[in-house]
Parts: C-alpha cells; structure tokens; sequence
C-alpha cells in the first residue's frame, strides 16, 4: 500500500444559485462556461501555479483548491472576492436575464489527503473540502461562508477582527456547524445581508380577537356620542362596561343559528339609545362598574391595547377611541364585521 501524501490546504468552493431555474439548456452550457472563464482569469491575476492548485467541477460549480499556499495568509479571502468581482462585471454587461447569474462561496482549510482520481489526475479527499462544501450550502447568492478553521486564523488579524457574522448552521444529522460570514463594506458584488438559512422569520400577526373586534366596532359606530360625554370617573368606567355589553350582543346575535329562538340582550334598556344605555350604568354602584370595566379592559382587551389612541389608563380615556392603526387591524382581520356594522362610514381612515 501507498504511503498516504498529506498537504495543507485551501479550498473556495463555489456553485452557481439557481442554475437550471427558468433557464435553457442552452444558458446553463454558457453560464459554465462564464463561470470557468472567470475562475482562470482570477486564477491568472493571483498568480497561483498549476502545481499549486486543484480545479474539481461540479456540475454546476467549481471548488478551487490552493495546495501549500500560505503567503498571503487571506489569499483564499481575495480570491473569493476576485470572483464576485468577475461575475459582477459579466452581468452588467450580460443583456438576457438567463445569462446573469449569482454563485455562492464557501472557504474552509484542512491538512487533507492528496490522492489520484480514476481518470489518473490528482485529487484530494478528507474534512477540509467536505466542511468547505457544507459551509457554501448554507450561503445566498453572492455571499462568502467561512468555516471555523479560517474563521480562527483570520480573526486574530486586525483587517478581519471585526470582519465576520458568526451564525450556527443545520447539518447533516442534526449536528450544528459554526459559520461565519464575511461582512465588509466595498467589495463588488458582495452581498453582506443575513443568510435566508438564519433569518428569523417574524411571526405572523395575531388576529384579533372576535370580541375584542366587535368592542372596538361599537367603540366607532357610538364615537361622537362618546366624545359629547367622555370625562372622569364613573363615566369613563361607565363607557366601558356599556361598549362592553354592546359587543357582547353584536358577538352573541352573529353566532346565533337562524334556528335559535331570540335572545335577550346584555344591554339594560336596549331600545333606548346610547345615551339612555350609559345614563343606567352610570347609575350603579361606583366601584362595581369600576371594578368590572377593570377587569374588561385587563382580561379581554389587553392583547388589542396598541389599536386605541392612548394607553389603556382611564385617565387618558384611551379605551374608548380606535386609531387609524386599530381601525386598518379591524379591517383586514375582521372583514364581516366592518361590513356588517357599516365601519366605513365611522372610519377616517383614507380611501
């Protein structure tokens, strides 16, 4: 058996986002032939040897490997960027979409195996270039991934103290993979945006709640009685407990089968109007109406607080009007009931 040839090495591994997508067999034949052409005109400016380098295709990429090349120390670094410089000057003079294109990088160094391929040339095998390959897939178009080894190196440098985001990325198996992400200003073509991979995908806004939206609906339809009354004290616990009750009917009455005998309203005195309604609550006890619109407010309508104009503190009356911003949320999220009580004419939002 062989004695096993072991060499340092550097590896920028590259492919090509996107390649077949709404893209000819023809485009894809000219992209590769683009992308090899950039790599050996880089390969050229950089002044690396045949000896000291290995080209491995992949389809639709290419790693470069750099064999015992330590002088510049970041030499894998300015090639990556050399490339993206390249293929930025290609597609701004490129005129069909389909032969514009983006690669992604990915650079990792390793002491590897050097050994011979089928075909009889040299080859290299081990964790260095599988990690190298793990860390590109993990990339966006024309961004550059770094993996733990290079990180390590280059981050003791001051030109690259601060030059890298560091992310963990999902690999196979479930295990996590340390990746940094070079993030310097200047560079053509060099994208420094978060990696899709590690974005944090902002929830979707919760829906209003059901009743919640219909308190905010009376609050519109019954707001310039509202503003004629609206004052301290009872009155403001008073309103409350009244738009309260008022939703909980327009709720109860729009669930109710057509099959269900009638029902009897919450609202004391549901003939009258608004004024007439608020007049008997402002009647009861003090501290019961207090106590109940406390807990309305806290219990039932704390998730919808940012929707009114004010705070939720009775002292700035912020209960009781809906903002531009709530009425647009009551809109979308509850589109029967801004039709069924006729919103829009209650809104000032702008058509």
């Amino acid at each position: 058996m062989s004695e096993t040839v072991t060499k340092s090495a550097k590896y920028i591994f590259l492919d090509i986002v996107g390649f077949t997508h709404n893209r000819s067999v023809e485009a894809q034949t000219e992209l590769i032939g683009v992308l090899n052409f950039v790599v050996l005109e880089v390969i050229a400016k950089h002044k690396i040897d045949d000896k000291d380098r290995i080209l491995l295709p992949t389809g639709d990429g290419i790693c470069l490997v750099l064999l015992g090349i330590d002088d510049p120390y970041d030499i894998h670094i300015q090639m990556a960027l050399s490339l993206l410089e390249g293929i930025e000057k290609h597609n701004t003079v490129a005129k069909d979409e389909q032969r514009r294109f983006k690669i992604r990088v990915g650079i990792n160094s390793n002491v590897d195996n050097l050994i011979t391929d089928v075909n009889g040339n040299q080859n290299i095998a081990g964790a260095g270039i599988n990690l190298a390959q793990r860390v590109m897939s993990a990339a966006d178009g024309n961004q550059i991934l770094v993996g733990q080894p290079v990180f390590d190196m280059l981050s003791q440098r001051e030109q690259y103290m601060h030059a890298f985001r560091h992310y963990v990325a999902r690999a196979k198996h479930g295990l996590s993979l340390d990746t940094y992400q070079l993030v310097v200003n200047g560079f053509p073509g060099l994208d420094l945006a978060t990696p899709s991979q590690f974005r944090e995908d902002s929830p979707a806004p919760e829906k209003l709640p059901e009743i919640a939206a219909y308190y905010m609906a009376q609050a519109m339809v019954h707001r310039a009685e509202i503003v004629i009354c609206i004052g301290r004290g009872k009155t403001v616990y008073s309103l409350i407990v009244l738009l309260w009750m008022l939703a909980q009917d327009s709720y109860e009455h729009n669930r109710r089968s057509p099959l269900q005998p009638a029902m009897t309203d919450h609202v004391c005195g549901a003939g009258s109007g608004f004024l007439e309604q608020l007049k008997y609550y402002q009647s009861q006890d003090f501290w019961a109406c207090a106590d109940f619109s406390s807990l309305i407010v806290e219990h039932e309508l704390r998730s919808a607080q940012q929707f009114f104009e004010g705070s939720m503190s009775w002292a700035n009356f912020g209960i009781h009007f809906v903002s531009p911003q709530g009425q647009r949320k009551l809109k979308t999220d509850w589109p029967n009931i801004w039709e069924d009580l006729d919103l829009e004419a209650h809104s000032n939002l702008e058509s």
